[in-house]
């Protein structure tokens, strides 16, 4: 990797004061958020940078590590691997489906479903998640990944008045955005997202392949069908290389 593009774009100023680690650390961490390294990029070894900056070799090794903890960074087979992936408000301000967001990103998507099920609510937790009437529902638990990687778990709620015999047509493995309208004729006609930072909880964690308390966003979602009906509501967590930027109401 002696021609690595990083070799150019990653420096050090002896003149600071700052540990030669914090400011490789720094300098990587914003080549990352400006996307100048992309998701699945791989970094130099950091003996490699160590040498082209000549410096010891404990900096740079150190300076991975922070990004590692901080899921900058994972160590796969490849190298030192840029962890830490950007989805904009481009994908959802068109209400785009993970499914196509994935596809967009380059990545080969995927879907493991976890649990899919009929449930029935009681009024207070209908209403809570939104809904005036609808008690019976069909839930489903599901991953999507990129690249066989997990990236988000989204469990929905679907209403069966609206969607009758869904869960004997729905295997769980299908977009679920273009299923619904094949099958029902309906589509996503605005959706309100709420997002907010939060660490994984344990049982999540474990079906995304990710340290207990690791950085996540959390999001509730309402999407309403062209009638106006709310068709779904979705509870979904991401991995600490998926991230997403605020979103507020769409329309």
């Amino acid at each position: 990797m002696q021609n690595h593009k990083a070799f150019e774009l990653i420096s050090i100023d002896r003149r600071e004061k700052r540990p030669y680690d914090l400011q490789i650390k720094d300098r990587i961490k914003a080549l990352i958020l400006d996307q100048t390294f992309y998701y699945q990029d791989v970094l130099p070894d950091p003996l490699e940078l160590a040498n082209v900056l000549n410096i010891d070799k404990e900096f740079a090794i150190q300076a991975y590590r922070h990004l590692t903890r901080e899921s900058f960074i994972k160590k796969t087979e490849q190298g030192y691997e840029i962890a830490y992936l950007e989805l904009t408000n481009y994908f959802f301000d068109r209400n785009v489906a993970i499914y196509d967001a994935i596809i967009a990103l380059g990545l080969t998507p995927s879907i493991e479903c976890v649990s899919k099920k009929i449930v029935t609510l009681s009024d207070e937790e209908a209403k809570r998640f939104g809904f005036d009437q609808a008690r019976k529902f069909l839930y489903i638990n599901r991953i999507y990944k990129g690249n066989q990687r997990p990236l988000i778990i989204l469990e929905n709620y679907l209403p069966m008045s609206i969607f009758p015999d869904l869960d004997q047509a729905l295997t769980g493995v299908e977009p679920l955005n273009a299923f619904i309208f094949e099958h029902y004729g309906l589509y996503a006609k605005e959706s309100h997202r709420v997002t907010k930072a939060v660490n994984l909880p344990e049982h999540i964690a474990k079906y995304l392949n990710e340290p207990t308390g690791s950085p996540s966003i959390s999001s509730t979602n309402h999407v309403y069908d062209q009638y106006k009906r709310l068709i779904d509501y979705g509870q979904s967590h991401s991995t600490s290389s998926y991230y997403f930027q605020s979103i507020i109401n769409f329309k």
